[in-house]
């Protein structure tokens, strides 16, 4: 039988009790931690990326939480309609390489998302996101309409075939409602909104009159609590690492690393697990696919802890799965095996913040389409650690909770192809990751300086 999580914390407070000593797990659970108004105004006049209805920003300059990726920058709102009022929102698609409007509760799980693909442009316009479509076309206008509580249909790809076109659905009517908007990877030169303003919002009240900018945050926008972090108690994660393990000198991480797709957010809390007493505990969970706190349901990834006391470089190598190349500004959108993928070195889950990412057109390849990637600290960064020798380098940054050595990563993949079968996404249960991604998965090894620049300086291929 499959543990839930709440059957999981009960069962791994049993079995820690009989250690010595006994880690206290009842605080294990993620906590919620909302930012104030004041907090998330101030930090909008800082980063002058915000508006009256877009009012936080989440990214590596601002609030850097929830475990961000560099290549991307999320603005978040938060309202409540008046009843029999209708929501839309009137925008510009961006010169960027993918956007999503994403709806959560009140708890920060996904209720449902409108990706760049299935957002239909209005009369007149263009989707420059679909294959094949001009990127540079002048008339690029949308509209969207929020559609309150969510209808009973299994899954996002079942609800993208029945939803009425350019519909996003919230929770119920009547409660709070979150929704983030993101934009990937802007065009070269334009800025993090991808040179278009913001989506505008307009409110049609229940006697059919409609508010606009102002007039819709002044009735509807709730800047308090906008902005939460997800996280979980430094206590109780500092207990988790100091469990005794029999596979690693330094737990969490192993030598070599320890690639865990995600399925959900508790299992991916177990990972912690690994090597101790505790690891049967995890074995038990449910491996159910379903989305993380705030995550956005066209991407999935997976994580493994690290640790640089195993070496001086992290070395990874792999297949590259092939993106649409859009950074420069190329006028024809290209298709992919991935519209997206990156790989990010974090803190912890005690602080979620991002050290460094690498995206897909930021790592050079050889002539067969593989990279290397080295993961260092600048000091100990290897002198051919750089794009002339067909070699991306990550900073190590700060570390992991409690320990300036550890942290993990985490590889990202964003909407795969139909016939793309090694994405992430075809990951069926915990263990099958290399088996699924093949000559996609990341075979990941610690050097010490020296040796890894004992292999020269090789042309990079493109």
């Amino acid at each position: 039988m499959k543990l839930s999580y709440a059957a999981a914390l009960l069962v791994v407070a049993g079995a820690s009790h009989a250690q010595s000593p006994a880690p206290d797990l009842s605080t294990l659970r993620p906590r919620v931690e909302p930012f104030s108004a004041a907090a998330i105004e101030a930090m909008g006049r800082k980063s002058g990326l915000t508006d009256c209805f877009w009012v936080g920003t989440v990214s590596p300059e601002t609030f850097n939480i929830l475990i961000p990726d560099t290549g991307v920058t999320y603005w978040a709102t938060q309202f409540r309609l008046p009843a029999g009022s209708q929501l839309s929102l009137q925008g510009q698609y961006p010169y960027a390489r993918h956007i999503s409007l994403n709806t959560y509760d009140a708890n920060g799980v996904p209720v449902d998302r409108v990706a760049d693909l299935v957002m239909a442009p209005d009369a007149g316009s263009s989707n420059p996101y679909l294959p094949g479509a001009r990127r540079d076309a002048t008339q690029r206008n949308y509209t969207v309409r929020l559609a309150e509580g969510l209808p009973a249909v299994k899954g996002i790809p079942s609800l993208d075939a029945q939803r009425t076109a350019n519909t996003l659905h919230t929770a119920a009517a009547g409660e709070v409602h979150q929704l983030w908007y993101r934009v990937y990877v802007p065009d070269q030169g334009k800025d993090a909104k991808g040179g278009v303003p913001l989506p505008k919002p307009v409110l049609r009240l229940a006697d059919g009159s409609d508010l606009h900018g102002e007039a819709v945050c002044k009735a509807i926008t709730m800047t308090e609590g906008a902005v939460r972090d997800v996280r979980v108690p430094e206590a109780a994660l500092k207990r988790i690492l100091e469990l005794p393990s029999t596979t690693t000198s330094v737990h969490p991480a192993h030598n070599p690393p320890r690639w865990n797709a995600f399925f959900n957010s508790p299992l991916s809390l177990a990972n912690l697990f690994i090597g101790t007493a505790l690891e049967p505990v995890r074995e038990r969970m449910d491996a159910t696919r379903r989305g993380g706190f705030y995550s956005t349901l066209d991407n999935t990834y997976m994580s493994a802890y690290v640790d640089k006391r195993l070496g001086e470089v992290l070395v990874l190598h792999a297949n590259a799965p092939k993106t649409p190349r859009t950074r420069a500004g190329v006028n024809v959108m290209e298709a992919g095996e991935l519209r997206y993928w990156s790989i990010c070195k974090y803190r912890s889950l005690a602080d979620t913040a991002v050290d460094s990412c690498l995206y897909d057109e930021q790592v050079p390849l050889d002539a067969n389409g593989r990279y290397t990637i080295v993961i260092s600290s600048a000091a100990q960064r290897p002198a051919n650690a750089r794009t002339e020798c067909g070699v991306a380098w990550m900073d190590w940054g700060q570390g992991g909770f409690d320990n300036p050595d550890g942290g993990f990563l985490a590889y990202r993949h964003m909407l795969p192809s139909p016939d793309f079968g090694q994405s992430l996404f075809a990951t069926r249960k915990p263990g099958d990751e290399r088996a699924t991604l093949g000559e996609y998965y990341p075979a990941s090894n610690y050097l010490s300086r020296a040796d890894f620049e004992g292999r020269g300086c090789q042309a990079r291929g493109r």
